[in-house]
């Protein structure tokens, strides 16, 4: 994954800074045995760090497997791929953490997550 590049493309995205406004939180992302924090404040993505990581500061993880992230963030996901919660129903994603900000800040979240989705 480009991580400037995701990163480039979602602080240009003006649906992302409309609708994120006001959302700051620390999404731990697990992809296999690979580890990424992701920054989010006032809606922009302000650092991506890669791990591994010994006590990651998050807020809240999403954990799943390379073939999971693979298929999720693919240019265009097959039916029942578009969606986290679509993974979380069939166990291929968990959801750890604080569970009350992960809901507060969906929207924006599911912005971010939309811009792991490129043309290759």
């Amino acid at each position: 994954m480009d991580w400037h590049r995701f990163q480039k493309e979602a602080n240009t995205d003006p649906v992302l800074a409309r609708q994120g406004a006001g959302s700051s939180f620390r999404l731990l992302l697990k992809r296999g045995d690979d580890e990424y924090v992701i920054e989010v404040r006032e809606g922009s993505v302000a650092r991506v760090h890669a791990g591994p990581f010994v006590m990651p500061q998050c807020d809240f993880a999403l954990a799943g497997s390379r073939a999971a992230w693979a298929r999720f963030a693919c240019a265009h996901p097959a039916p029942g791929d578009q969606d986290i919660f679509a993974f979380f129903r069939s166990g291929e994603l968990t959801l750890t953490g604080d569970t009350r900000k992960f809901y507060a800040h969906l929207m924006c979240l599911k912005l971010v997550l939309g811009h792991l989705r490129f043309e290759p």
